[in-house]
């Protein structure tokens, strides 16, 4: 058993490193077209300069030379694009089946260990197990039971001293309502009833003539 499975992991990491080797070929194959479409660019923009010069000094010949140079810089751009386009469709299908390959072993794996978990219970483990849990929780509940009974709580008390008790409350009860309504009943004392005859009187001032002043001080004045 174990010499099957080491060969098909044998391929699976040698198709999985060699898928990683593809993409890097192919990112750096990209890589380097850009940088000579790039170069390619400069020459053509080159050209033109060369040919603008040309026409400049009325040399017709050679301005059409360096145009010829243009057009033809100008087809090499032209096919580097469409093998980039070819190089970014192959990109593009080599990541979608990795992703797919990665997908399917990690389902494969997850099937697997489903498998083997399965394989090591039982529908008679289970049905144990859990015969053996409830069993486990009613002796629990036994003993806990039994444990409560055995401290217990005492509940022998006399009949006629709890009713007696009983009374006492609602007689103090009875007591403490009849106190409140009577505060709440209480009429508190009017105000004194105010009448005229009741205002003190004041006294008002006696009116003193200047003439009656005047006889007085000079009586005094005799003596």
């Amino acid at each position: 058993m174990l010499k099957r499975i080491l060969p098909k992991s044998k391929k699976k990491a040698a198709s999985s490193a060699k898928a990683v080797s593809s993409l890097d070929q192919l990112h750096e194959t990209l890589e380097t077209w850009e940088k000579k479409e790039q170069l390619l660019q400069k020459k053509i923009s080159a050209e033109v300069e060369k040919a603008k010069d040309y026409m400049k000094l009325k040399n017709k010949k050679a301005a059409i030379r360096c145009l010829t140079k243009k057009k033809q810089y100008e087809a090499q751009i032209e096919q580097l694009g469409k093998l980039q386009l070819q190089v970014h469709a192959q990109l593009i299908t080599l990541q979608g089946a990795t992703a797919t390959t990665e997908t399917i072993d990690a389902l494969r794996k997850g099937s697997h260990a489903v498998r083997s978990i399965q394989r090591s219970l039982s529908i008679d483990d289970v049905s144990k197990t859990l015969e053996e849990a409830s069993e486990q929780a009613e002796n629990m509940k036994q003993m806990q039971d039994a444990l409560a009974n055995s401290i217990g709580v005492v509940d022998d008390f006399d009949e006629d001293e709890l009713e007696a008790e009983l009374e006492e409350l609602e007689e103090a009860e009875l007591e403490e309502q009849q106190i409140v309504k009577l505060n709440s009943t209480v009429v508190p004392p009017e105000p004194p009833l105010i009448t005229p005859s009741n205002i003190p009187k004041r006294e008002t001032p006696r009116h003193v003539n200047s003439a009656d002043e005047l006889a007085d001080l000079q009586a005094q004045m005799a003596l």
